[in-house]
């Protein structure tokens, strides 16, 4: 039975969480759906984790509920940038309360092993200074690095244009099927190319 891939939109400047289901476990990329929008797909499976792409509150505002409701660990680049208010953006929607004493850092970590996923762990800072995007199967996990068409802003705190073109070049050596983005439409290797290759020229 292949992995199962499910993409959910949320109300939070529509940030994607992904749900990836294997077997009898289950997976979580990125905390800005509610958590009823995910117990539908969730009933016949173990969570074995969630897995951060970088901590803008988009991408972490129902982190607490998930941890409450699965008890399950939080994976993402480094546990210290918690509460960091640089890296959580939380004054432009008027905070937002993250969960305690869950996380483990990814930070030299090359290859995550959980249950029936193997997950790959590139950081890729420019977006912000924790970025991180996973490799399972086939399949890239970009946060807001990479998207259709564009890449991820570097005006922001944390972030860095001299970094994010090392981490386009890092991704530009990568080979995968499907791109999933922090936000929008999966896109396929070949218009990543051209979209790392653009951006590599004008950033």
């Amino acid at each position: 039975m292949a992995m199962e891939i499910i993409q959910i939109e949320s109300n939070v400047l529509g940030s994607n969480t992904y749900i990836l289901k294997n077997k009898n476990s289950a997976l979580i990329i990125d905390a800005g759906a509610t958590l009823q929008q995910l117990q539908p797909h969730l009933n016949d499976v173990k969570v074995e984790g969630v897995i951060l792409t970088h901590l803008h509150f988009d991408h972490v505002y129902e982190l607490d509920s998930y941890v409450n409701e699965f008890g399950c660990s939080v994976y993402l680049f480094d546990e210290a940038n918690v509460g960091n208010q640089r890296y959580t953006l939380p004054k432009l929607i008027g905070g937002v309360k993250l969960p305690q004493n869950c996380y483990k850092s990814l930070k030299d970590v090359k290859v995550l092993k959980l249950n029936n996923f193997k997950v790959e762990c590139f950081h890729t800072p420019g977006h912000t200074a924790d970025s991180m995007c996973f490799k399972i199967n086939n399949n890239l996990f970009s946060g807001d690095t990479l998207f259709l068409g564009c890449v991820g802003r570097t005006d922001l705190p944390t972030s860095n244009q001299a970094e994010m073109l090392n981490s386009l070049n890092l991704l530009n050596g990568l080979e995968f099927k499907t791109c999933y983005s922090g936000h929008g439409q999966p896109s396929s290797f070949e218009e990543q190319k051209e979209n790392i290759k653009y951006f590599l020229l004008e950033l």
